[in-house]
């Protein structure tokens, strides 16, 4: 690894394993028969699968043991097992999260253990995301009406703590595997409110969404850095 060689990498994660943690403001919501309107606050959470990731970055290497990428990320969950209202003839359900994703990363490299060829390298990873923006579709059911939502969250920020291995391929190129835990500054905000018809009348239903998504990733890298020289390892 030679002081200031640039590489480009392709990142793809193999695994994820998130919780949605949520709270959910609703109200008023008006009763159809002619009741009060109602409110609820309610606290639930859920699983978060992945249905398409990848990133492309950019890194370099700042000494022997030490590089520092950016890079750029799409994300699509999908989100089950959560629904927020307790009424049993209103559910909101929340289907996929679309995410993009810019970051930083600091990494330090450590030498692997005696029993594994020279190659092989420990790593340790302290990373700085940003979502400049959240795609939230999800749906309402309200008696006998579905209706879909498309709604668009804030930004946030997260950061992870990764841990993993990387082994040179050849003297210009890393495979690396890890494993991350993603952890949110703030949490993601949505509305969701969406209007249904009833009858003669439309009605409207109020949705305030705080999300945090939490857990952990594990990935594979392929690093090429196309201007180390021979002896760069």
């Amino acid at each position: 690894m030679e002081k200031q060689s640039v590489g480009f990498s392709i990142k793809q994660p193999l695994a994820n394993h998130h919780r949605l943690e949520g709270e959910f403001n609703g109200g008023p919501i008006p009763d159809p028969g002619g009741g009060p309107p109602n409110f609820f606050y309610i606290e639930d959470d859920g699983e978060v699968l992945g249905r398409y990731e990848f990133a492309l970055a950019v890194r370099e290497i700042l000494n022997p043991k030490t590089t520092i990428e950016f890079g750029v990320g799409y994300r699509q969950y999908d989100i089950e097992n959560i629904d927020p209202a307790p009424d049993p003839d209103i559910k909101f359900q929340i289907d996929t999260v679309d995410s993009l994703q810019l970051y930083g990363a600091l990494r330090r490299y450590f030498e692997g253990p005696n029993w594994l060829s020279e190659r092989w390298r420990w790593f340790v990873e302290l990373g700085l995301f940003y979502v400049p923006g959240v795609k939230v579709d999800s749906s309402l059911v309200f008696l006998t009406t579905n209706q879909p939502i498309s709604a668009d969250g804030s930004s946030y920020e997260f950061v992870t703590l990764t841990l993993g291995a990387a082994y040179a391929l050849t003297d210009c190129s890393l495979l690396e595997f890890g494993v991350s835990w993603e952890e949110p500054l703030r949490p993601l905000k949505v509305d969701l409110t969406t209007s249904v018809n009833f009858g003669p009348t439309t009605i409207t239903i109020p949705m305030e969404a705080s999300m945090r998504p939490v857990g952990a990733i594990l990935f594979a890298s392929l690093t090429w850095f196309p201007f180390s020289r021979p002896d760069s390892r």
